[in-house]
């Protein structure tokens, strides 16, 4: 189940920004900061300074399960997974490592499952 409390890190200072469940997700770390960071953006107008928020990255811990189950009941997802898996394998990516040999056992029996299926 995805957390709906999460952390990243404050543009200006690097502090963690802790993020509410509801709401517009926080910016700054604090009120001190989230006014600095306003009076920078200001006298960066004036051409004095300049800060700049250039990226936020959201992430949120979940189940990977329930990934596994998003992308199985979407015949689009599970499409776009397969041509990824493969290109891993026209690359040889699945059978050039042995991180990936449950995965080339998943996928033979995949290939078996459907070609008997066809067989039927």
């Amino acid at each position: 189940m995805a957390s709906k409390q999460s952390s990243s890190a404050c543009p200006r200072c690097g502090e963690p920004v802790s993020q509410r469940g509801t709401g517009r997700p926080a910016t700054w770390c604090s009120q001190a900061c989230r006014r600095a960071a306003y009076e920078e953006r200001r006298a960066a107008k004036r051409g004095v300074i300049a800060v700049q928020v250039v990226e936020r990255v959201h992430v949120t811990d979940h189940d990977l399960t329930e990934c596994v189950a998003r992308v199985t009941n979407s015949p689009s997802a599970s499409r776009r997974a397969l041509q990824a898996m493969t290109v891993l394998a026209r690359e040889g990516v699945l059978s050039g490592h042995q991180k990936w040999s449950s995965t080339q056992t998943a996928v033979d029996r995949l290939a078996e499952a459907v070609a008997r299926k066809r067989r039927n």
